[in-house]
């Protein structure tokens, strides 16, 4: 047997060749969605029955909710959790809890961005229109602003050059190379652009 994953149906799969988009569907075709937060916390509890611990109602809704993206993500905060809890003997409290997971949640935070988002939000910060991040227009004004973009969907998401590239209008990896350097270059010598990129990070992060 063969299981195929893809975030796609193989139809819409590019440059798959016919014959193999039929092979494909001829077997059990399903949409596996990730689980909702109420799934998280039924598995949460689940986990934590079989460590022998018992967790705040709150506790468990947090991390069920700030934790979306990797199951064994969400169980490793449990374990840390309960693990400094049992050492320590401290009450949890959200903030405590914060603080521990302080890198788990920054990542998290990271890997739920979508370069959507970001497109979003640098066009809403420079008052330009959303169809300028796609667009082959070059005036400073627009073209900058969306260099920027660029730069943030490579620090902030998992996506390659080339994603990111075709998600801002069909560039290529080079081109996006280039508007990262760009953009760092610029933040090195220029106060206000640091400012600027740092800002939108901040916000993005939230």
């Amino acid at each position: 047997q063969i299981v195929l994953t893809c975030d796609r149906p193989a139809s819409e799969i590019q440059n798959l060749e016919h014959r193999l988009v039929s092979r494909f569907e001829w077997g059990l075709v399903t949409d596996l969605q990730p689980p909702d937060v109420e799934t998280r916390m039924a598995i949460l509890r689940k986990k934590e029955k079989m460590m022998g611990v018992e967790l705040p109602d709150e506790i468990i809704h947090f991390l069920a909710q700030r934790i979306r993206t990797n199951i064994r993500r969400l169980e490793g905060a449990l374990i840390r959790v309960a693990s400094y809890a049992s050492l320590t003997g401290r009450k949890l409290t959200l903030e405590l809890v914060e603080e521990l997971l302080h890198e788990v949640l920054h990542e998290e935070g990271r890997l739920t961005i979508s370069i959507d988002t970001i497109q979003k939000k640098v066009a809403e910060h420079f008052d330009i229109r959303l169809a300028d991040m796609t667009s082959r227009r070059r005036p400073e004004n627009i073209a900058f602003p969306r260099q920027i973009a660029m730069f943030l969907a490579r620090e902030m998401t998992e996506s390659s050059l080339s994603a990111i590239g075709e998600a801002f209008g069909g560039r290529d990896h080079g081109t996006v190379l280039h508007a990262c350097r760009l953009v760092k270059d610029r933040m090195e010598v220029d106060a206000n652009v640091r400012h600027v990129v740092t800002h939108l990070e901040k916000q993005l992060a939230r």
